[in-house]
């Protein structure tokens, strides 16, 4: 089934799912080894490259989500769930939704302002939006890397949340993972 039905996920959202969370994780990784590298280390542009590639690419594939949301929506969720636990739920989505799109928004543009472009794969050259800023591209530098920690922070909460409802409540009922495998 494509579609998302009352209880379950469909195929689209679940590939969406776990194809995100498999690269954003990557690219936090990536991210975090490659500022670490040595200016002149030749693998370090390289890295530079694909992680602006690959930011691209979830920026692309964070707007298909939405507009999937908005087309399949989402199952409710379990009723056995504590309100709070339905509040938290929902602003940790709604928080990794919007950081799926400010992330690499916040760095495109800090590309931009560094003075280079953004080359997708060979195949295409992404336009620049503002030009070459040393000042605003050091505060983006800042922004982007405070968007990328504040997504792996949600991410954990999200990870605690299904641990908790399937290891430590113990209840199938509120079981959220079982919709998303």
């Amino acid at each position: 089934m494509l579609k998302n039905s009352a209880d379950r996920y469909g195929l689209v959202s679940k590939l969406l799912h776990w194809l995100m969370a498999m690269m954003i994780l990557t690219m936090i990784g990536l991210g975090a080894y490659m500022a670490d590298l040595d200016k002149d280390n030749s693998i370090r542009l390289r890295l530079y490259d694909l992680h602006k590639e690959i930011g691209v690419t979830i920026l692309v594939l964070a707007v298909l989500r939405i507009l999937w949301v908005l087309a399949s929506r989402p199952p409710v969720l379990p009723a056995a769930l504590q309100r709070w636990e339905v509040i938290l739920s929902k602003s940790t989505t709604g928080l990794l939704y919007l950081l799926m799109l400010a992330t690499p928004i916040a760095g495109y543009l800090m590309v931009n302002t560094g003075g280079g472009p953004i080359k997708y794969f060979g195949l295409y050259t992404m336009p620049v939006l503002i030009g070459e800023n040393r000042d605003l591209h050091e505060v983006l530098e800042d922004v982007h890397g405070i968007l990328a920690f504040s997504i792996l922070t949600l991410v954990g909460l999200h990870v605690l949340g299904v641990i908790k409802h399937r290891f430590i409540d113990k209840n199938p009922a509120a079981d959220v993972l079982k919709r998303m495998l």
